[in-house]
């Protein structure tokens, strides 16, 4: 994972041209003599230097980039969600086995930010990394579900179910680590054999648990889209080990900091010697990426604040990081650089409230086994798993993932099936459920900005169920609308404009039961193609060693009824799903996990592919009718509780407000800035530009909608013609009036 830059210009500088460290050497003696400094913060001056060639250039690339500076916060609160305080640390701190930060957890805690100072400034340092998007949390020893100034002000039910009734132990976060770090135990590696130290890894929560900031009060919620920028996380941590060896009086403050953490000496020779292994693993992943991007004429779009790319991340971590010989780092099969691609389908990462029920889960509705989209998410961020070769006690597929807490996870999140209840008035979600505005209006009682017009809130369910309820159906959680449109409840198992169509509101499935998401062509909803486009066209070189062939195997074990695939590379999506489904396997069987608990573990659902998105069909091929796969890709609806606090909106987060969502494409911002969670209440999102030219504040992502995987079209109200069947692509309702754009987002605003 990472910016290709970051290893083929940043580590090889050292080594390629000595000069380098007295060329820095020299400009932080010219900026102290200059401007009076005791202390001298790089990340000013690599935004100008990366603009002068040769020397300037090259000292650029040892500079971080500029990260914005956090604002005060003097109140912090987590809104009510129906999860208890524990049950909210265990999500946040509770490993899934993964290894993301290229450092042992000891290294981490006693490496400096990539600043130049003279003294000690940490790089877990709470202030830092709030700078990089992560939300402070308690350290583990001192936390007991009351810690005010984290925001724990009391236990985190609802008052109208209770939590799921499970109370966890407390996870290991001795030190305070932000929201979404783990410790993942030291132990054996599944690839070499050889002993780890405890490492530190992400959790599902550094990317969905949200918060928002409003005049100094950080409101926090589980379950939505983060603010976090991973691929500058990425190059901090290269770039503190490369100041760490580059200057001598960090290397000695590492090595005494690493003392105290350890409570023993250190030998420094080996210590740095293992500091410089570290780095040139880095170094050689980087520029092999660079050089397999630079021959395929591409380069990786900026993810910045708050999205990620995180499909095509996966796939480069799984069939490309994890086939590098392990002793070499070198790839023993040429055909498998193929296999590498650019980042170029970033995403706001999407709220996970409800999500345990869709049918389908991803923006594209590529996945339908709830444990198969964890594993491959776990995957992803750099659980450790044998892929190479296998050897006595690491067959292949045998991982470091924590497959019974990942289970676990999404057990919390779904709660009890709303079926349960014996009629529909009773049915609700009693796992994770969205914020609401209410809670956090409470925070702001005398601030006419939250204040809900209900006489606007009237008339925007009217329109809501006009216009949006078609792909959104009813709401999740408004008994005026149930009451009104009783057919049209989001609880009823089917509602009548589906069963015309053959299709039902809930799906039974091994006597549980999921919402059948609503699925859109992305030709006709309009919106930006390129996340689509990841599942449906990228293909993948596989291994002999491994001995995968998804097709056969998907049909063998889940009877999915794909066609033959021809002796061609297998999709991308299919060859995942082939292994994650044999890494989960491998746990089981490494476990002793008995056949109920296997059944438990895998749910109701199949690992199979969406035939609405991959359809069976026949083609000619040498005068021969054969089966094939033709691929139809779709965007999935979702329901809109909580969608106040999931800016920005689309898919690809191009759009940073809920009323600029509602005016035609055409008017929409061209421009704005992201990484900022100052919230605008009024417009229901990001505080935006006065105009599309204005700079944006130190640090912040200029979100431009012009460029590749930010388009800003499609899912537009700006119809002219009454029949709604008649509208052209990306057009989905009638314009609205100014009044009506207000009173809908007013009622959305109480979903």
């Amino acid at each position: 994972m990472g910016r290709r830059s970051f290893g083929s210009r940043l580590y090889s500088s050292v080594r390629r041209w000595p000069h380098v460290a007295g060329l820095l050497f020299a400009i932080v003696v010219v900026a102290i003599v200059s401007a009076g400094l005791v202390y001298f913060a790089p990340e000013k001056v690599r935004d100008a230097a990366l603009k002068i060639k040769n020397d300037a250039n090259l000292i650029a690339q040892l500079l971080p980039a500029t990260l914005p500076q956090p604002p005060k916060i003097e109140s912090a609160y987590w809104l009510p969600q129906n999860w208890s305080s524990r049950q909210r640390y265990w999500f946040h701190h509770t490993s899934q086995g993964t290894a993301t930060i290229p450092v042992p957890y000891q290294w981490f805690l006693a490496l400096e930010r990539p600043e130049l100072s003279f003294s000690y400034t940490s790089l877990t340092d709470d202030g830092y990394l709030r700078r990089l998007g992560f939300i402070p949390s308690p350290g583990s020893n001192n936390f007991a579900g009351n810690a005010p100034s984290y925001g724990y002000h009391e236990d985190g039910s609802n008052g109208d179910g209770g939590s799921p009734g499970w109370t966890p132990n407390l996870p290991d976060n001795p030190n305070g680590l932000p929201v979404g770090f783990a410790i993942l135990k030291g132990g054996v590696d599944p690839t070499t054999g050889a002993s780890y130290e405890d490492q530190i890894g992400l959790t599902c929560a550094a990317c969905h648990t949200g918060h928002l900031e409003y005049k100094n009060v950080s409101l926090r919620f589980d379950g939505g889209p983060a603010m976090v920028n991973l691929g500058e996380v990425e190059r901090v941590i290269g770039l503190s080990i490369g100041y760490t060896l580059i200057l001598p009086w960090r290397f000695e403050r590492f090595a005494s900091r690493l003392e105290q953490i350890k409570g023993q000496g250190v030998d420094r020779k080996q210590l740095r010697s293992d500091l410089e292994l570290a780095l040139q693993k880095i170094k050689k992943q980087k520029v092999q990426g660079d050089r397999l991007l630079t021959g395929q004429g591409v380069a990786d779009l900026d993810e910045g604040f708050g999205r990620l790319d995180a499909l095509n991340r996966i796939g480069n971590q799984v069939f490309y990081s994890n086939l590098l010989d392990p002793l070499t780092g070198e790839l023993p099969d040429p055909l498998l650089k193929g296999n590498f691609a650019r980042h170029d389908a970033p995403v706001s990462f999407p709220p996970i409230w409800d999500t345990p029920y869709f049918l389908w889960a991803q923006y594209d509705a590529s996945v339908l086994n709830e444990l198969v989209r964890n594993s491959g998410e776990a995957l992803g961020v750099s659980a450790k798993i044998n892929m190479t070769a296998p050897a006595p006690g690491r067959p292949l597929f045998a991982s470091s993932i924590h497959l019974s807490d990942i289970a676990r996870f999404e057990e919390l999140l779904r709660g009890a099936d709303p079926f349960s209840a014996a009629d529909a008035s009773g049915r609700k979600f009693t796992g994770l459920v969205a914020p609401r505005w209410k809670d956090a209006q409470e925070k702001f009682r005398s601030d006419p900005a939250w204040g809900i017009d209900e006489k606007f809130v009237e008339k925007g369910r009217d329109l809501y169920r006009a216009h949006c309820f078609e792909c959104h159906r009813g709401p999740v959680n408004d008994p005026a609308f149930d009451k009104r449109w009783p057919e049209d409840s989001f609880w009823k198992p089917e509602n009548p404009d589906r069963s015309a169509k053959n299709e039902k509101n809930w799906v039974d499935i091994g006597g549980r039961h999921y919402f059948n998401v609503v699925q859109m062509p992305v030709t006709a909803i309009g919106t930006d193609r390129q996340q689509s486009d990841v599942l449906t066209t990228r293909r993948v070189h596989l291994p002999e060693s491994l001995g995968l062939s998804p097709v056969d195997d998907l049909n063998k074990a889940w009877a999915c009824g794909l066609p033959a695939n021809k002796g061609a590379d297998p999709l991308f999506v299919l060859a995942l799903m082939d292994v994650v489904g044999k890494t989960i396997d491998q746990w089981i069987i490494a476990n002793g996990t008995s056949e109920e608990a296997k059944q438990q573990i895998w749910g109701p659902r199949k690992n199979c592919q969406n035939q609405r998105v991959y359809v069976g069909a026949r083609a000619n091929h040498n005068g021969k009718d054969e089966d094939v796969l033709a691929l139809e890709p779709q965007y999935r609806a979702r329901p809109l509780d909580g969608v106040w606090a999931t800016a920005p909106y689309l898919h690809n987060g191009s759009v940073p407000t809920l009323r600029d969502m509602l005016l035609p494409q055409k008017e929409r911002p061209t421009s704005f800035c992201v990484g900022s969670r100052e919230f605008d209440p009024v417009n229901v999102g990001l505080v935006t530009k006065t105009q599309a030219s204005d700079a944006c504040a130190a640090g912040l992502t200029d979100f431009n909608v012009s460029l590749l995987g930010n388009s800003n079209r499609g899912h537009s109200f700006e119809g002219k013609e009454p029949d709604l069947t008649k509208l052209p692509p990306g057009v989905i309702g009638p314009e609205l009036t100014d009044a009506e754009r207000r009173a809908l987002v007013e009622y959305l605003k109480t979903l």
